[in-house]
C-alpha cells in the first residue's frame, strides 16, 4: 500500500434535542510533538508546507448565519451579519505539488473574523468521517507505515499487525475508495466530522457535527477524467467559476440520536438525524496563484466559546496543539 495516500487519510485533514452518548473520561494522548514526528516520519522533515493537505488555494468571502443558527450558537459569528472570512481549499496529499485526480480527501478550511475582532477557525474535509478513532491510532498508524531506508516502503508486517489492532483506522480509507473524487472544489460537500457543542440562546447545550453543502450541488470525477485532467485542475476550475458567480455552502448542523458517539469521528451519524441550516459561506475572490492570505494560518482556533465549544472527542482535543507544533517547525 503507498504510503503517503494513507498517511494523508489518517492525518484528515486532519466538527436538536437530547445530548448523545457523552464520554467525558479522557485517555493518555501523544504529545503534540510525538503526532508531528509521526508525520515526518512518514513524510521527512515538514518546514516548508503543511504535513497534511499541503497543497492548496486561498480564497476569500463571507458567512453570514440564518436566524436558525443565530438561536443555536450565542456565538458572535452566528449573529446574523456579514462576517469577513479567509478560505483555503485544499487536496488530501503530502506535497504541495501533488495531483489533484487522486481518491484522497478534499479540505475547506475558513478563519472567521468578526468586526469586534473575535477569530474563529475551522478545517472541514470531503468525506464524512476521520482517518483515526484516536490521537495515539494516528501515530500508531504513522509508524506503522514508516518507510524502510533500504527499500522506500513500509513494512508489510508493521502494516498487517496494525490494522489488525485497528480497523476503524481503515473506514475513511474505504470510504475514498468506493467514492469519486470531486470534480471542483465548489461541487464537494466538506464535513468538520467531530462533535461541537453549541450553547444556544435558550441556554441549552446541543451537540453537533458540521457539514459545508454545495449550493451547486455535488459532482464527482469520471474513471476517464481521473486519468485524463491534469495534476493542477482544481485552482484554475474554480477561478473560472468565481468570474462567474460566488460559490457559495450552506453550514448544515446534525444532531445525534440516542447512542450514537460524539467522541468517535470515524462512524458517521445516520442520515435521519436532526438537521439545521445555520448559515450561508459565499466565496467571493480566490487568488490569481500560488500564495495568498491564508498560507501562514494553520486554522487552530477550534472553538467560539461559549458559542461552539470543543467536545470531548480526543482527535478534535489533540488538534490545535499539534497544528502549532507544525507551524512552528514550518517557520524555523
Amino acid at each position: 500500500m503507498p504510503t503517503r495516500p494513507f498517511a494523508t487519510a489518517l492525518a484528515v485533514g486532519m466538527f436538536a434535542g437530547l445530548l448523545g452518548t457523552v464520554t467525558p473520561a479522557r485517555t493518555e494522548t501523544p504529545s503534540p510533538e510525538a503526532i508531528v514526528d509521526a508525520f515526518e516520519a512518514v513524510l521527512g522533515p515538514i518546514r516548508t508546507h503543511r504535513p497534511s493537505h499541503a497543497k492548496g488555494t486561498c480564497a476569500a468571502g463571507y458567512f453570514a448565519a440564518t436566524p436558525e443558527g443565530a438561536r443555536l450558537s450565542v456565538s458572535p459569528i452566528f449573529n446574523g451579519q456579514r462576517v469577513p472570512t479567509i478560505i483555503r481549499f485544499g487536496v488530501g496529499v503530502g506535497n504541495p505539488r501533488g495531483p489533484d485526480t487522486g481518491r484522497t480527501t478534499r479540505s475547506l478550511s475558513i478563519r472567521f473574523e468578526t468586526q469586534g475582532g473575535e477569530i474563529w477557525d475551522m478545517a472541514n474535509i470531503s468525506a464524512p468521517i476521520f482517518g483515526s478513532p484516536t490521537p495515539q491510532a494516528l501515530v500508531d498508524g504513522l509508524l506503522a507505515r514508516r518507510p524502510d531506508p533500504a527499500t522506500g516502503q513500509p513494512n508489510p508486517q508493521a502494516v498487517t499487525a496494525f490494522v489488525a489492532a485497528n480497523p476503524a483506522a481503515t473506514l475513511q480509507a474505504r470510504w475514498l475508495a468506493a467514492t469519486l473524487p470531486s470534480a471542483s472544489w465548489a461541487t464537494t460537500p466538506y464535513w468538520g466530522v467531530n462533535a461541537f457543542r453549541f450553547r444556544g440562546a435558550d441556554g441549552e447545550v446541543r451537540h453537533a457535527r458540521w457539514v459545508f453543502e454545495p449550493r451547486a450541488g455535488t459532482l464527482r470525477l469520471t474513471e476517464e477524467q481521473m486519468r485524463t485532467l491534469p495534476n493542477d485542475f482544481l485552482a484554475e476550475e474554480l477561478r473560472r467559476r468565481i468570474t462567474e458567480a460566488p460559490v457559495e455552502f450552506d453550514m448544515v448542523l446534525q444532531f445525534p440520536g440516542t447512542g450514537d458517539d460524539v467522541t468517535n469521528p470515524t462512524v458517521a451519524w445516520p442520515d435521519d438525524r436532526p438537521r439545521a441550516v445555520v448559515g450561508r459561506l459565499t466565496v467571493t475572490d480566490v487568488a490569481p496563484g500560488p500564495g495568498g492570505a491564508c498560507d501562514p494560518i494553520s486554522f487552530m482556533t477550534l472553538e467560539q466559546a461559549p458559542g461552539v465549544e470543543l467536545s470531548y472527542d480526543p482527535t478534535l482535543q489533540a488538534r490545535a496543539a499539534a497544528y502549532a507544533v507544525s507551524l512552528s517547525r514550518r517557520l524555523q
